[in-house]
Formats: structure tokens, C-alpha cells, sequence
């Protein structure tokens, strides 16, 4: 009798079985490309940097994680190519000769306006001088 109840208890498993791995490989194929899709990449971030001073340009989404985006020249203007999108909160960090520059926060909707272009602002000019930073040669 044993054998009978365990015979039906494997007969009513199969079917349950069979169905969770269909579901698990309709799952597979059809969310895998999605869950091994690297992030999004903005093609290109243009700088214009009116100062004295080579800075080097970081990005963030969350301040904890930065992203090197590039190096922007003095007085002139420099793009970054293929940046990660950081989502709709985008922080950008600046830095010459090891001395802090500052930060700019601003949104994807605000740079997509700008056409991803940012003005590095005056004040992270004066923030570097102030620091002591001399103008890059």
C-alpha cells in the first residue's frame, strides 16, 4: 500500500515539475536579455571650462559611486564619450591639482535640455584659487 501512495505522489509531482521549468525557461528567455543588458551610456557630455585651471570632471547618481567622465582643458571646451547614465539625479565632481573644486547637481531633463553640454561655473574656478590651486600651465 505504501507503493501505491508513493507512486501517486510521484505521478502528481511530475506535472508540477514539468510546468515550473516551462514557466523558469519562458521566464529565462524572455527576461534574460533585460537582467544581462549593461547599464545605458550617454554618447557624449561637452564641458566648457572658461577658467585657468585642467579639471577633472567626475560623475554620480547617488555620491557614493563616481564615475571619471574626463578631463576638461583650460579655457576651452572638452567632451566625455560613452558616460554611464547616472538616472534622473546626475552629480558632477571637479578637482585640479588635488585640491576640491566643488560639485554641480543637476537632472537628466535638465541636461538633455542643455544637450548635454555643462559650463563649468565660476565658482569652482574661485573655489580652486582660493584653495591655492596656481592655473595650469
Amino acid at each position: 500500500m505504501n507503493e501505491a501512495i508513493e507512486g501517486r505522489r510521484q505521478a502528481n509531482l511530475k506535472p508540477w515539475w514539468i510546468a515550473a521549468a516551462v514557466a523558469a525557461a519562458g521566464l529565462a528567455v524572455g527576461f534574460g536579455p533585460v537582467l544581462l543588458r549593461g547599464p545605458a551610456f550617454v554618447e557624449r557630455i561637452t564641458f566648457v571650462n572658461r577658467g585657468p585651471y585642467e579639471i577633472y570632471v567626475e560623475a554620480s547618481g547617488d555620491r557614493r559611486t563616481w564615475m571619471s567622465v574626463t578631463t576638461a582643458d583650460r579655457d576651452s571646451t572638452s567632451v566625455g564619450r560613452e558616460v554611464i547614465d547616472q538616472g534622473p539625479i546626475w552629480v558632477f565632481r571637479f578637482a585640479a591639482q588635488g585640491r576640491d573644486g566643488g560639485e554641480v547637481r543637476t537632472t537628466r531633463d535638465d541636461l538633455r535640455r542643455a544637450r548635454w553640454t555643462i559650463e563649468i561655473p565660476e565658482a569652482v574656478t574661485n573655489r580652486l584659487r582660493d584653495a591655492g590651486a596656481p592655473p595650469t600651465p
